[in-house]
């Protein structure tokens, strides 16, 4: 069995966590299987499908020859990865036969209008590992995958095409879990050094999966609400690896790959004291190297941070999203105060931290006056670093179908643009309280805060 994984990489990281992690689960439970990664720049999938960037895509994907063709997918990237699709499907019949599964955040969010497209055979909701190993199998034995746990499968017949939907499977345990696939993308052309989304330039990590918040904006939250419904219960789904499953994963890498520091793609990585407290005392004796994580600000009191960065910890993420307090808690679902926020950044920065800090514009019902609020708070409590960016609802969230009820997107025209994403460069919302117009030239500020001595994502 052959497995093609095709690495969709915008202006991002070169690094896909989730292809890695299903690497991995396939090769530890099946040796025999073959996986590959072809990785695709967005740029490359223009409207012409005879274009040449296109052409090598398909001769690529007919050299590999997969049985399975799996698409780890984000939302602001399907639009392209459809197109995509429609070329592969639309290739001479001598070129592909293989199985197309879409996976990811948006399939689980969206998974009606990706089985819809009719280059799909089959959605992934949830975590894909084990419903991925079980479709390789009956693949393999050329026996019936419509009722595997977690995948949405079209079923097709003379008269009617029905879709299958299975309920999701149980979340994985982590320990259990094998490490994230890296050879995968080292044999592909990828080097570790492609691998880092942060400047600190470490391997990927992660301690859990999941995020304890509901944040309006964020598609965990959303995710979290899927689990719940299906009868899982939401903290299940919220998981940590323990400590000593996480400090094997840094010697693993320490020893194969000299890693000589680590970022933690953790959506909250500092959420159980108890756990930081154990994993900083044996990662000081054991690893000893630098590292970076998020961690809320409601929850970077002094003791938590000092173990951190006693233990080698850089640089802190922490969201701030806007400067207005009571937009904060009203629109996204954040109640900490800004002088929580402030006191937060101060005490990282007394105790050496590089801080990061998250900001939005272009929110629902943001005014420029509020806009100007988040450009004033980020200069009273100077970040080191500002990540700040163009809001765009994802769907399933809260904001995206509030966005929807107010009339500032049409649910049936929705579609990301993609210039420069992930850092979105063209406002979405039509909206009385801020004009698109508007919306620009507070980009603008953003960068410009740059000549007040922030480094700032551009």
């Amino acid at each position: 069995m052959r497995i093609l994984f095709m690495n969709h990489i915008s202006n991002g990281p070169a690094f896909n966590s989730a292809v890695a992690a299903l690497s991995g689960f396939l090769k530890k439970h099946k040796p025999s299987i073959n996986t590959f990664l072809l990785n695709v720049r967005g740029e490359q999938i223009g409207k012409d499908d005879n274009s040449e960037a296109v052409s090598t895509i398909l001769s690529d994907i007919k050299r590999i020859s997969p049985d399975i063709i799996a698409f780890s997918v984000h939302t602001p990237h399907w639009e392209q990865i459809s197109t995509l699709i429609s070329y592969i499907k639309s290739a001479t019949s001598d070129l592909i036969h293989a199985t197309i599964v879409c996976g990811g955040y948006h399939p689980t969010l969206c998974p009606e209008e990706v089985i819809s497209h009719s280059g799909v055979d089959v959605v992934c909701i949830g975590e894909g590992e084990r419903p991925l190993l079980e479709l390789v199998q009956r693949l393999e034995d050329g026996k019936s995958y419509t009722d595997i746990k977690g995948l949405w499968v079209k079923k097709s017949s003379l008269l009617e095409t029905k879709i299958i939907k299975n309920p999701l499977p149980e979340p994985e345990n982590l320990d259990e879990l094998p490490y994230w696939d890296r050879e995968i993308f080292i044999e592909s052309g990828i080097v570790p050094e492609q691998f880092s989304l942060t400047h600190i330039g470490g391997f990927p990590m992660a301690s859990g999966r999941g995020c304890p918040y509901n944040c309006n904006f964020c598609n965990n939250s959303s995710i979290l609400k899927i689990y719940s419904a299906d009868g899982h219960k939401g903290k299940h789904y919220v998981r940590k690896r323990s400590v000593d499953s996480v400090i094997a994963e840094c010697q693993f890498l320490v020893e194969k790959y000299s890693a000589q520091s680590f970022e933690f793609w953790d959506e909250m990585f500092a959420t159980d004291p108890e756990w930081v407290k154990k994993f900083c005392e044996v990662y000081t004796q054991k690893i000893n190297r630098p590292f970076i994580c998020a961690i809320r600000v409601e929850r970077a009191d002094e003791i938590t941070l000092q173990r951190l960065y006693d233990a080698g910890c850089k640089c802190l993420f922490m969201g701030v999203e806007v400067g207005n307090a009571s937009y904060r808690k009203k629109y996204l679902n954040r109640g900490m105060s800004n002088e929580v926020i402030a006191k937060a950044f101060k005490r990282a920065k007394d105790i050496g931290f590089e801080r990061f800090a998250w900001v939005m514009v272009g929110l629902p019902d943001e005014t420029p006056e509020m806009v100007e609020e988040t450009i004033a708070f980020l200069l009273e409590i100077k970040p080191d670093i500002i990540g700040w960016s163009l809001f765009h609802p994802l769907p399933g969230t809260y904001l995206y179908n509030y966005c929807v009820e107010k009339g500032y997107i049409k649910e049936e025209d929705f579609v990301f643009p993609y210039q420069g994403a992930p850092t979105y460069k063209v406002p979405i919302l039509n909206q009385p309280s801020i004009s698109k117009d508007e919306v620009i030239s507070f980009c603008d500020k953003f960068r410009n805060l740059q000549d007040k001595g922030f480094r700032v994502n551009i």
